[in-house]
């Protein structure tokens, strides 16, 4: 076990078998997971500095060792549980055959009851936290685009495309969210059914 800054080959100090890089990932690691449990149970007005240390069994020192503010790390975590979603929309998307709306519908839902803390950071709390306001208004553009490019590129007119395209995802932004807090009562396959026909119904009004 090496002590200095280095070890005696010029590589980063090892300490418990693990270099600095990877305690300070692991660090990060812990206090987003505290973040994303914490907001599980009570919602973003739950996160504070010392609600996620205290979770995460670490001190202030190595929350500020990874963000500057808790406003920071609700940016990073949403920014992160964004791309999980984009992702498997964005390769359903790229297809172009008669089952793509259904597959990627069932997928988006799926992935909206995967995991009930990433869901609520995604689709709810932008609804009640004005600490993720901003942070929402620079992510959502990549789900208009995608809709807007791909689901809708049978739309001639740009205008109209890009009205679907904002429509639909504000849309079912707040489908979902009321869908999670309970206040819309539908099943899986209903919900799948929604999104399946509000795409065909965008197509058919502005063909």
């Amino acid at each position: 076990m090496q002590t200095g800054q280095e070890s005696a080959d010029g590589g980063p100090r090892i300490w418990g078998g693990t270099t600095l890089t990877e305690r300070r990932e692991a660090r990060r690691a812990a206090l987003l997971e505290a973040a994303l449990n914490l907001i599980g149970e009570s919602g973003a007005a739950g996160v504070t500095m010392r609600a996620v240390c205290r979770r995460a069994n670490l001190t202030d020192r190595y929350f500020y060792e990874s963000f500057t503010s808790r406003d920071e790390l609700l940016d990073v975590l949403y920014r992160q549980v964004a791309a999980e979603f984009l992702e498997p929309m964005t390769a359903f998307a790229d297809a172009d055959e008669p089952s793509r709306d259904r597959a990627l519908a069932t997928t988006l839902v799926d992935k909206v009851l995967e995991d009930p803390r990433k869901s609520r950071l995604f689709l709810v709390e932008p609804y009640s936290s004005t600490g993720l306001g901003a942070t929402t208004i620079a992510v959502m553009p990549a789900f208009t685009r995608l809709i807007q490019d791909h689901l809708f590129a049978g739309i001639e007119d740009p205008v109209r495309r890009r009205l679907a395209a904002v429509t639909m995802a504000s849309g079912n932004a707040g489908m979902f969210s009321a869908w999670l807090s309970g206040s819309l009562r539908a099943t899986r396959d209903q919900i799948v059914d929604h999104c399946v026909a509000t795409l065909t119904a965008y197509r058919t009004l502005y063909r």
